[in-house]
């Protein structure tokens, strides 16, 4: 699995949006398409499953990391970028009105993160990718995957990616 973010949720009630500060609730959540698959496959196969990702050597990080300890591979912790983070601002209707991610941590998905975890790839029965990586990164990976003849000949994107 590669890829994730953290989630930050705010709900503000009645409020007309004019600039002014408004009262609130908040709340952190882990999150991301691809850490939540991460984190589902893990909890099913007794903490087998690993993500391979890049997370912030910061708060975030290590409450990503204590919500399931060893998901996440040595190496993928840096000091360059902070955690990527989502917030979610929804309306009385539990509506989502705006979303806001920091993503910036996503470029240290790197072929040559990928390499330092080739052995844990060449076993895995399973690899599923997240569409927040690097472009050249998805391609590494695929590549890899048709090198050790992963299952599945096909590839589909779920949704669209701004390159």
């Amino acid at each position: 699995m590669i890829g994730l973010h953290n989630g930050q949720n705010v709900h503000i009630m009645n409020q007309k949006l004019d600039g002014s500060t408004h009262a609130c609730k908040t709340e952190q959540c882990a999150g991301g398409v691809g850490r939540n698959i991460a984190e589902a496959l893990w909890r099913l196969s007794g903490g087998r499953a690993k993500l391979l990702t890049a997370v912030g050597d910061d708060a975030d990080g290590r409450f990503l990391h204590n919500i399931a300890p060893g998901l996440i591979l040595d190496g993928c912790f840096t000091k360059e970028s902070s955690t990527a983070t989502y917030a979610t601002m929804f309306d009385k209707k539990g509506e989502c009105a705006i979303g806001l991610g920091d993503m910036e941590v996503h470029k240290h998905i790197s072929p040559e993160l990928v390499n330092k975890h080739i052995e844990i790839l060449k076993n895995a029965p399973l690899i599923v990718i997240d569409g927040n990586i690097p472009q050249n990164t998805m391609e590494h990976v695929l590549e890899l995957s048709q090198k050790y003849q992963k299952k599945g000949k096909e590839f589909y994107c779920l949704w669209s990616m701004d390159l």
